[in-house]
C-alpha cells in the first residue's frame, strides 16, 4: 500500500512528488547497530514471560476469569513483545495538562534515587523550565538523572536550556538528531515514546508532552484533550527496561549495576497490566497486532479515541467487520485539528464507517490529542500510539494495556463526557459536504500510508 502511494503521488505530481520522496520516501540504509541486552534484569523478565506463556494455557491457572476472553492478546504480548503481564499495579489517570503537571512536579522534588525521562516534543516554556529547574536541583542533590528527546519533535528546545542541564550533571541525549540539509530519512523513525520514570517506583506514560499547550490556559488550539497514566507496581520494570535500551542506542553505553533501576515493589493486588512497544527495527508490529486482535475480540463495545486516524487497512476491516458483526463501535475524532491535511486524510474514512453503523463524533471544544482503546467494559489501552501509519509501522512507541474493570469505567466516563462536547456525523448530512472538500480528502487520502 504504501509502495502503490509513493507511485500515485509521483504520477499526479510528479515535481513535487520526487522532492517529497526523497525527503519522506527513502528506507533507512544505515540501521541501528542493536544487540539484545542480556543484563540479569532482562533475563529474569524472558523467565516470567515463559513461565507465564505455559501458565496461561491453562484456563484453571487464571485467577480472573474474565482474563480469558483477552487470554489470545495476552499470549500474543508475552511470545511476541516478551511483555509480561502483572497484577499489582495502582493507575491513576489524568485528562489535562494542568492536573498531570502538578503530580509530575511534586514525584520530581520527591526523588530519593534517580530520575529518567525520554520524550517526543519538550519545548520551551512554563512547563518546560519548571521540569528543568528541578532536574537540575536532584542531579546536583547526587541523583542519576538522565533526559531523553527526540531530534524532530524536540528540536524548537533550546540550546540554552540543554546547556544548562548538561553543565549540571543531566545527561542529556539526542535521539536521531537532524543536522540540515541531511534530512532525506529522518523524518521517519522517531521516538514518539513518553516516559517519566521515578526511583524504579512509578512511572508516567501516555499522550502529554512536554508543553505549555496542555495548559488550560494556553488558546492556541482552544482546549487540548488528553490522556496521560502514572503507574506503580510491577509493570514500571517494563518501562525502565525500554527507557535503558532506547538509552543504549544512542550512547552505547550500559551501567555496570543496573540493580538499582528495578527495586523490588509491593505485592498487592491491582490492576492487570502488559506493555507493548513498536519499533521500526523490529518485525513484531506489537502495537497493530495488540490494536488489531482487541478489535477482532471485542463481543459487545469499541470506543477509540485517535487525533491522527488514518488506518492500516487490516485495523479498518477489523472494526467494519466488527460493526457488521454487531459490535456496538464509537469514534471520536478532532474537529479542530493541527494539521488539516492529515484531517483530510482522516476524513476520507468516514462515510464509509458510518455506511457500516459506525458512530463517529467530531470534538469541537478543542483538539483532543488522546490515543485512546475501550473494549467490552473490561479492557482498556492507552499510549503514545495513533490509529495511523506513522505510530503503527515507523515510529518508536509505547502503549499500556489494562484489563480491569474499575479502569476501562473510569475511561469510558470520560469517553461519554468527550461525547457531549462533539458533534455526531450523520450519513445523510456527511454525504451533501462540498465537491470540493470531498475531492481534497480524496488527494489526501492516496498519501495516507505517508502520514
Amino acid at each position: 500500500m504504501s509502495t502503490l502511494s509513493w507511485v500515485m503521488v509521483l504520477i499526479l505530481i510528479p515535481f513535487l512528488g520526487i522532492i517529497l520522496y526523497l525527503l519522506f520516501g527513502q528506507r533507512v540504509t544505515r540501521r541501528w547497530i542493536f544487540r539484545k541486552l542480556h543484563f540479569k534484569e532482562l533475563q529474569q523478565m524472558n523467565q516470567i514471560v515463559n513461565s507465564q506463556i505455559n501458565h496461561i494455557q491453562s484456563s484453571t491457572a487464571i485467577d480472573d476469569s474474565y482474563l480469558l476472553e483477552f487470554r489470545k492478546l495476552i499470549t500474543l504480548l508475552l511470545r511476541k513483545n516478551k511483555s509480561f503481564i502483572s497484577s499489582n499495579n495502582h493507575i491513576s489517570i489524568f485528562h489535562n495538562g494542568n492536573d498531570l503537571y502538578e503530580e509530575i512536579y511534586k514525584d520530581l522534588e520527591a526523588a530519593t534515587q534517580f530520575i529518567h525521562m525520554q520524550y517526543y516534543i519538550f519545548e520551551d516554556g512554563v512547563v518546560a523550565d519548571r521540569i528543568k529547574d528541578i532536574l537540575i536541583k536532584k542531579s546536583q542533590a547526587g541523583l542519576n538523572v538522565i533526559l531523553i528527546l527526540d531530534g524532530i519533535g524536540s528540536r524548537k528546545y533550546s540550546d540554552a536550556s540543554i546547556s544548562a542541564l548538561k553543565e549540571n550533571g543531566v545527561e542529556v541525549l539526542i535521539f536521531r538528531p537532524v543536522h540540515f540539509p541531511t534530512l532525506t530519512n529522518k523524518i521517519n523513525h522517531r521516538n514518539h515514546r513518553k516516559i517519566i520514570l521515578i526511583d524504579g517506583k512509578m512511572v508516567y506514560s501516555g499522550g502529554i508532552n512536554i508543553s505549555d499547550k496542555y495548559l488550560i490556559s494556553y488558546q492556541e488550539k482552544g482546549f487540548w484533550r488528553d490522556t496521560h497514566l502514572k503507574i506503580e507496581g510491577e509493570s514500571v520494570k517494563m518501562f525502565q527496561a525500554i527507557f535503558l535500551v532506547d538509552r543504549y542506542m544512542i550512547s552505547k553505553h550500559i551501567f555496570k549495576d543496573l540493580e538499582p533501576f528495578f527495586p523490588d515493589t509491593q505485592e498487592r493486588k491491582g490492576a492487570y497490566v502488559q506493555i507493548a512497544t513498536n519499533s521500526p527495527e523490529s518485525d513484531a508490529a506489537n502495537v497493530l497486532n495488540a490494536y488489531f486482535t482487541a478489535i477482532t475480540t471485542a463481543k459487545r463495545s469499541i470506543k477509540l479515541v485517535s487525533p491522527y486516524f488514518i488506518p492500516e487497512d487490516t485495523l479498518l476491516m477489523a472494526l467494519k467487520n466488527a460493526a457488521l458483526g454487531g459490535v456496538d463501535i464509537e469514534i471520536i475524532l478532532p474537529g479542530i485539528t493541527d494539521s488539516t491535511f492529515v484531517q483530510m486524510s482522516a476524513r476520507s474514512y468516514v462515510e464509509q464507517l458510518l455506511h457500516d453503523g459506525i458512530k463517529v463524533y467530531f470534538y469541537q471544544k478543542g483538539f483532543i490529542h488522546a490515543k485512546i482503546l475501550l473494549v467490552d467494559e473490561m479492557f482498556s489501552m492507552v499510549g503514545t500510539a495513533n490509529f495511523d501509519y506513522r505510530s503503527l509501522a515507523h515510529n518508536f512507541e509505547v502503549n499500556t494495556l489494562i484489563y480491569d474493570q474499575a479502569i476501562n469505567a473510569d475511561l469510558e466516563k470520560q469517553f461519554e463526557k468527550d461525547k457531549q462536547d462533539a458533534d455526531l456525523i450523520v450519513l445523510s448530512q456527511w454525504r451533501k459536504r462540498s465537491i470540493k472538500n470531498k475531492l481534497f480528502e480524496s488527494v489526501a487520502r492516496l498519501t495516507a500510508p505517508l502520514m
